[in-house]
């Protein structure tokens, strides 16, 4: 495995003509990566963050529902990447024109998203089974937008048909400007390691920049997957679910000053943890229901988390389930329980 002492920092990606500093992006994530998550993502130190994957044919619908998944609030510090899932490639393009006119920085593809009801319509991870397919629709996007194009992707459908150096040299050819790729096939969902050799592979193949993604959950892991695969950026995900300080972690390893610091203790635990929960309060947009996964996805991992989420889970209304992590939050300090950040 190779050392930390042979890393540098590196520098901002670049795609196309949208400047990634740092080279740290929060992925796209269902249910999770709404406009309050991706400003906490940016304000901790994202270098770019993406919408959830967004239903081309709801945008073409003009639903107000969908094109909510693709506003932003409260203004970005950096670039905002919204993802687009469907199959027919003229359908994607004209989405695709509408988010550009809509001033949208970057459009991305969703080739990678496992869950069957994706799949099944021929979008997604089955877009992996025909690359042919797939290059036609990013090509019928960069024709209908002057904005970067990029796609996320797994590394194949399953081990038997592992084809991601393939999809990426289609894709390179097609047009595409980034390419991020997960480290797991498909059928693998989110079960065992990402195998990080054939993002490596894939970034040997192509000139375009590859974007690592799978596994990566402290700074010393996001420099791990730089040295081992030669990628121009790491993508976070699911670590960053209850965690966004992962991102300042990482940009403070690399060399790049991060908006906000870690928490260092459990009252700064606590009020970040409630200012990202006021913001879904006072916007009253959000369920109880919705307020509670916020809150477990936080304690995960913490002292008495099971106590916590089993309280939870009894409640039916958002203040009563503030106040229950409130004093959740200061029973672990009158026990001089010790708080741990993210670690290296």
């Amino acid at each position: 495995m190779a050392q930390d002492s042979n890393f540098s920092q590196p520098g901002p990606l670049t795609i196309g003509d949208v400047e990634v500093s740092p080279p740290i992006l929060l992925a796209p994530m269902a249910g999770v990566t709404d406009d309050i998550f991706r400003s906490l993502a940016a304000a901790n130190g994202a270098g770019m963050v993406t919408t959830e994957m967004v239903s081309v044919e709801g945008l073409r619908r003009s639903q107000p529902t969908t094109w909510k998944l693709c506003t932003q609030d409260a203004p970005l510090s950096v670039p905002l990447a919204v993802q687009l899932f469907g199959r027919e490639p003229g359908a994607i393009a004209q989405a695709a024109g509408m988010l550009e006119a809509n001033g949208v920085r970057v459009v991305d593809i969703n080739a990678g998203c496992p869950v069957k009801k994706v799949a099944k319509q021929g979008a997604g991870a089955s877009l992996l089974r025909d690359p042919d397919h797939l290059a036609r629709i990013v090509e019928s996007v960069k024709q209908a937008v002057s904005i970067p194009v990029t796609v996320k992707l797994r590394i194949g459908w399953n081990q038997e048909t592992i084809n991601v150096v393939e999809v990426a040299q289609r894709l390179e050819s097609a047009g595409a400007d980034a390419l991020s790729i997960h480290g797991r096939t498909a059928v693998q969902l989110y079960s065992g390691t990402a195998d990080w050799s054939w993002i490596q592979n894939a970034k040997r193949a192509v000139k375009i920049p590859i974007i690592g993604n799978g596994d990566v959950s402290s700074p010393g892991s996001a420099t791990r997957m730089m040295l081992e695969t030669g990628c121009d950026g790491v993508m976070i995900g699911r670590a960053s679910v209850g965690n966004p300080w992962i991102f300042a972690a990482i940009a403070t390893k690399w060399g790049f000053l991060p908006p906000v610091p870690p928490p260092t203790g459990w009252a700064d635990f606590h009020s970040t943890v409630r200012s990202h929960l006021d913001d879904y309060v006072s916007t009253k947009r959000k369920p109880a229901g919705h307020c509670r996964q916020v809150l477990i996805r936080y304690s995960k991992g913490r002292p008495d988390s099971a106590r916590l989420r089993a309280e939870l889970y009894g409640l039916e209304r958002t203040e009563e389930m503030l106040h229950a992590f409130s004093e959740w939050i200061d029973d672990l300090i009158r026990r001089d329980l010790p708080f741990e950040a993210v670690g290296g």
